[in-house]
């Protein structure tokens, strides 16, 4: 996979690993974007460019769609992001993308971009998932208590969702850990005690 102008350097390594082709794409962007002091900037355009695909179908389907040419799409984003609208690593990314045909993936490239430099402020995103809706209290214990498992110094970007299927108890989602401690989790565990007894 040809990267334009995106190199390795251990100086500027991205703070966590991602995976994946938008996280391979990210990581090297994060790079070359660190490297010429650019992070900021280039968050806001990717974001940008994303936040556009996102909310215009026919924006999005011309860059999705298999009949029109990759250099057409190369063509298209060159002439959008030529000038002074884009910085030339944003750029250079988009163009790239769209020449190796993954232009329609800068929406996940740009999300795990913002991970990245969510990341780097030293902010964690937590996903505290319930059978049932929390109540104030119990939103402020569960706050609590995760904090004090992140430790000091970190913001928390945290989320509260509900799904019924874990029957009750939470799963608690530190960006790519989990901790289930779910009562359908349990209940998971229970059965493999009791097959294994079984035989």
């Amino acid at each position: 996979m040809a990267v334009r102008s995106f190199c390795a350097d251990a100086s500027h390594v991205p703070p966590k690993k991602v995976f994946g082709t938008h996280g391979k794409y990210a990581g090297a962007l994060y790079t070359a974007a660190s490297k010429a002091r650019m992070l900021p900037k280039v968050e806001v355009e990717l974001s940008a460019f994303s936040a556009v695909l996102k909310s215009n179908e026919g924006f999005a389907s011309f860059f999705k769609d298999p009949t029109i040419s990759r250099g057409d799409k190369e063509r298209m984003v060159d002439s959008l992001t030529e000038g002074k609208k884009f910085s030339y690593i944003t750029q250079n990314l988009l163009v790239t993308m769209a020449a190796n045909g993954r232009i329609h993936e800068a929406g996940k490239v740009a999300d795990t971009f913002v991970e990245l430099m969510e990341a780097s402020r030293g902010s964690v995103k937590a996903t505290i998932i319930s059978a049932e809706a929390l109540n104030k209290g119990q939103s402020k214990d569960v706050q609590a208590a995760v904090m004090s498992m992140i430790g000091k110094g970190k913001n928390v970007d945290l989320t509260f969702k509900q799904d019924s299927s874990i029957m009750g108890g939470l799963q608690v989602v530190l960006d790519d850990k989990v901790l289930d401690l779910s009562i359908a989790a349990r209940v998971t565990d229970l059965n493999m005690v009791l097959e294994g007894g079984a035989e």
